[in-house]
């Protein structure tokens, strides 16, 4: 069990064994119009694993902008924390990079009737933001070092984080966030995004949800969408990827 956790008093938590499907559990939740800020979190000391219960005010295409949000969220309270060794980058659109592996990501979840009118680009009725962390190597991961692609923060030097800390950080930095983004726009969490992007300045080919785009790395366009140089497609909009999630720690 964790010890006793706190968070800025505007969420509503709620603590599930390790293994729950949280992110299932806030999304019935929302469906059933829970309030925004209920946060169901996992306690787990393998993965920092939550879901928080979101209120969409903008059309899908600028919702989707939340992944950013929480990526930043994410950067700042492990780049507070984690070793000053570690790179901390973020691989477009939702994924986790620590020293050059993935480590996780975040998953927004909006009402499918969304996803099923996009030509309209209408409000969400509803929508769940979850963030997964791996903090340490499952019983049956091959060695350190064996899957390139993957790592923890453990086999990144980072042993002394604990599941608990690093959700109370996020929680905080999160609510930060989310108001910036409220009272200011996107622009402050693309300025604070592209320092931590992953292979900023480079050629990219990316292949997501049947597209495939390349290009040098930019920046952010006022959505959230991916700025790609030296091709005839140079933005990659989130409502063109973000239907499920990039990455998976399974």
């Amino acid at each position: 069990m964790q010890e006793e956790l706190t968070f800025p008093p505007i969420y509503r938590t709620h603590r599930h064994d390790a293994g729950t499907d949280i992110l299932a559990l806030a999304v019935d939740a929302a469906k059933d119009g829970a309030d925004p800020a209920n946060l169901y979190w996992a306690d787990s000391a393998d993965v920092m694993s939550c879901a928080i219960v979101l209120a969409p005010e903008k059309p899908l295409s600028e919702s989707l902008a939340m992944v950013h949000v929480a990526m930043v969220a994410l950067g700042d309270c492990l780049g507070a924390q984690v070793p000053p060794q570690v790179e901390v980058t973020f691989g477009w659109p939702d994924r986790l990079i620590v020293n050059g592996g993935l480590a996780g990501g975040v998953r927004l979840t909006v009402d499918t009737s969304a996803w099923e009118n996009l030509a309209d680009d209408p409000v969400p009725d509803w929508a769940v933001l979850a963030v997964e962390v791996a903090m340490t190597p499952r019983a049956d991961a091959p060695e350190p070092g064996m899957m390139l692609q993957r790592t923890t923060l453990f086999d990144e030097g980072c042993g002394e984080l604990t599941t608990g800390g690093l959700l109370e950080s996020f929680s905080r930095h999160f609510l930060l966030w989310t108001n910036r983004y409220v009272s200011d726009g996107f622009r402050p969490i693309a300025d604070n995004w592209l320092p931590r992007a992953a292979k900023r300045g480079e050629t990219v080919d990316l292949r997501f949800g049947g597209g495939q785009w390349k290009g040098t790395l930019l920046g952010l366009d006022e959505n959230g969408g991916l700025v790609l140089g030296e091709t005839k497609t140079p933005l990659v909009a989130l409502t063109d990827v973000l239907r499920k999630p990039t990455w998976s720690l399974d």
